[in-house]
């Protein structure tokens, strides 16, 4: 027996159906525009307006239904203006048309994953995934139709299928520019990388280490590695130096030198003494806490707010955050666990209320497996996604130029010092070793330096 009744999804009064589990009634179900099946209600819910219920009217004539309750033609005051249509060549993907004021719309198709606009056609072509369908759900329901009968095995993303558009350029790999042109001693560079991987350096190490290393060797290109001498290696170091290379880059080049001759040709250390370059005391570059208001609310994607939000909140550093599980969101006790952060060290900090309700907002719709945030295909989210997220709200909020994403990370702890939590917490909250890396922070705050006048005001001249 088929029954009809008031349903309620996500605020939005809907027609509920509950009926048997049977494919024709089911086929028919389904050719109702903006038709659903819930899970939690153990129903079919169509939209609560007169298309709706037209259409239910004419597909199960000649079947018996009940109304559980009286329902009068159903009417809505704003139908559905958004149509959505199966993409004409590519059937993994929809066709959004938008209404005239389509201004209003651009914040939620943003955030949809792989959505790109036609000029072609004026319209928005978006994946024809799960993630998608709970995108118009959620922010359009009751603003959309569906031109099209809904199939039943919908992938849950675009990492399901690898459903990708044509590239723009069909270029062969094997015509490629290689990424680096190889020294002609690169078994060095192998060896380098190995020992590394063997006392198990970080991948950015690894990294940085062998290009520094490689540029190094085809400097003395036709000279084996042994055969080079520490004169020769002083004098790399000035050449680069010469370029104006900074003193992190510097540093870095006299490490992987060291690390070189030193652990794997097993040289004596004093042999390849090189002169650390001087470390500079730069002050951090800190956002005002109205400046962080103004870079969050130049967020529109929920993923890229979700993001900023926990940066700010809990203190992370860049590869902390993209490192983040599912896991790691400990709300029993109000912690988030850090895993591996730098020198490979666990901690824990602050999870704030806040953050936590823009993380259950976001998985409800993003339905994250592993990592918390995920890239758009699946896996571990870019690094330098997250680095251009944070560029083009910085421009869009016209904060401090000089900020970068590590600024948030500095503003915690500023923020978090000028409203008094003491400097031990901090220390232990932003996962420093000393308590004088932490210091660096009350030179910058402005606790306390608001009183202080200088001598001159009390001069009369």
């Amino acid at each position: 027996m088929i029954k009809v009744h008031d349903f309620i999804s996500k605020s939005e009064k809907r027609i509920g159906i509950t009926m048997p589990n049977e494919a024709h009634l089911t086929d028919k179900i389904r050719q109702i525009n903006g038709a659903r099946w819930s899970p939690f209600g153990a129903c079919w819910h169509i939209p609560y307006n007169k298309m709706a219920w037209g259409e239910f009217t004419h597909l199960f004539e000649g079947i018996e239904y009940e109304i559980e309750k009286p329902i009068n033609t159903p009417v809505v005051a704003n139908e559905p203006c958004i149509k959505v249509f199966l993409h004409p060549t590519n059937c993994h993907y929809l066709r959004v048309q938008l209404p005239s004021d389509y201004q209003n719309y651009l914040p939620f198709i943003k955030n949809i994953h792989g959505r790109r606009y036609n000029m072609d056609t004026n319209c928005w072509d978006i994946p024809y995934t799960q993630l998608s369908m709970r995108f118009l759900d959620t922010y359009w329901a009751g603003k959309y139709t569906l031109e099209f009968s809904l199939k039943k095995d919908i992938p849950e993303s675009l990492a399901s299928e690898h459903l990708l558009f044509p590239q723009k350029s069909s270029q062969p790999l094997e015509n490629k520019k290689e990424e680096y042109i190889p020294a002609k001693y690169e078994s060095a560079v192998v060896a380098l990388e190995e020992q590394l991987r063997l006392k198990r350096y970080s991948f950015r190490t690894v990294k940085s280490y062998k290009n520094s290393f490689r540029l190094f060797l085809k400097h003395y290109n036709e000279i084996p590695p042994e055969d080079i001498t520490e004169a020769q290696i002083r004098s790399y170091l000035s050449y680069k130096v010469g370029q104006k290379i900074s003193e992190s880059y510097q540093n870095q080049i006299i490490n992987g030198i060291k690390f070189y001759y030193e652990k794997v040709l097993m040289q004596e250390r004093k042999t390849y003494y090189l002169p650390r370059p001087k470390k500079p005391e730069k002050l951090p570059n800190v956002l005002t806490e109205e400046e962080v208001v103004r870079l969050l609310q130049a967020v529109d994607n929920l993923k890229h707010k979700c993001m900023m939000i926990l940066i700010y909140s809990g203190g992370l550093r860049l590869g902390e955050v993209v490192n983040i599980r599912v896991a790691d969101v400990n709300v029993a006790q109000m912690l988030l666990f850090v895993k591996g952060g730098k020198g490979k060290k666990d901690r824990a900090t602050v999870l704030s209320i806040k953050a936590l309700e823009m993380i259950r907002e976001y998985t409800k719709l993003y339905k994250p497996i592993d990592f918390l945030f995920e890239g758009q295909y699946g896996g571990q989210y870019s690094v330098r996604s997250v680095q251009n997220i944070f560029t083009e709200a910085k421009a869009k909020s016209e904060i401090n130029e000089y900020a970068t994403v590590h600024t948030l990370r500095h503003s915690f702890a500023t923020h978090l010092l000028e409203h008094g939590t003491p400097l031990r917490y901090i220390q232990e909250l932003l996962g420093h070793q000393s308590i004088k890396t932490t210091e660096i922070y009350t030179h910058i705050t402005d606790k306390g330096r608001k009183n202080v006048k200088s001598p001159l005001d009390n001069l009369n001249f």
